[in-house]
């Protein structure tokens, strides 16, 4: 079910199943919104109550000019809060994972399970700012197009890329979710700019929930090799690699995405 909640004087749009007595919080990535997570939601919605999210500047949500890493991370814990839930576990993805991570280092005390996919500890920028920099384009004025064939190609496993480009794999449907959320020049530039000069890794030891970092072997975007740092800085923390995915592996190896997560989120 569709809601709207007044959160730190924004509304924040989620979809929330109702049912399951423990709730997971789903936080989507980079120009993402709450649709994006439907495919995760919809492998959890049978043994969770589980609640997407339209971050603040995406989707259905307010959009604020200027907002900041450290105010995603408040929206959680109010989000937590106004569904009168004494905790949750949260799974961010990708940008998802940076907001799931910071909201965690301000305090655990609401938060039972952090699982943090596709993951990175800090960053100049956003990581696919970086190689549409690389590309020599700008995430302001980049079209949609141009845009996904550079995600593309730093998405994906090999055999995954020629899923997609044999029509195997729909990647604009993962991606973009139902597309009506699209966010415009401006409303980019506000999401770049909320993740410039993040750096995560210095309240690594405020971190006292249970942990899971995942990693996927053909990353491009975020490697392996930064989650595996999360992981080392986070006492206690798991760290688990799928092999013959990328970026989206949610979607390339789901049933090694799905039972990782929830074997850790039962134990």
């Amino acid at each position: 079910m569709k809601k709207f909640l007044n959160v730190n004087d924004i509304e924040i749009c989620i979809d929330d199943t109702e049912e399951g007595e423990k709730a997971l919080l789903l936080i989507h990535g980079l120009t993402g919104n709450k649709s994006t997570m439907y495919p995760i939601r919809d492998m959890f919605k049978d043994h969770y109550r589980v609640i997407t999210i339209d971050t603040r500047g995406h989707g259905e949500s307010t959009r604020p000019k200027e907002y900041t890493i450290d105010d995603h991370a408040d929206d959680i814990h109010e989000i937590i809060r106004e569904l009168g839930l004494e905790k949750a576990d949260i799974l961010g993805y990708s940008m998802g994972s940076y907001i799931a991570l910071r909201a965690a280092e301000a305090k655990c005390d609401d938060i039972d399970h952090l699982v943090l996919a596709c993951t990175k500890p800090h960053g100049k920028t956003s990581s696919v700012a970086r190689l549409l920099k690389e590309a020599n384009l700008d995430i302001t004025q980049v079209s949609q197009e141009e845009m996904m064939g550079v995600i593309l190609k730093a998405s994906l496993a090999p055999q995954s890329y020629e899923m997609a480009l044999n029509g195997e794999l729909n990647i604009e449907e993962i991606l973009n979710g139902d597309g009506s959320q699209e966010l415009n020049e401006e409303e980019k530039a506000a999401e770049d700019a909320s993740l410039a000069n993040f750096d995560n890794s210095n309240d690594y030891d405020k971190v006292t929930c249970k942990t899971l970092v995942i990693g996927a072997e053909y990353d491009g975007i975020n490697p392996p090799e930064l989650g595996r740092e999360v992981a080392r800085g986070i006492d206690g923390a798991e760290f688990e690699l799928i092999s013959d995915a990328g970026h989206l592996a949610f979607a390339e190896q789901p049933d090694d995405f799905y039972n990782l997560i929830k074997n850790f989120l039962d134990s």
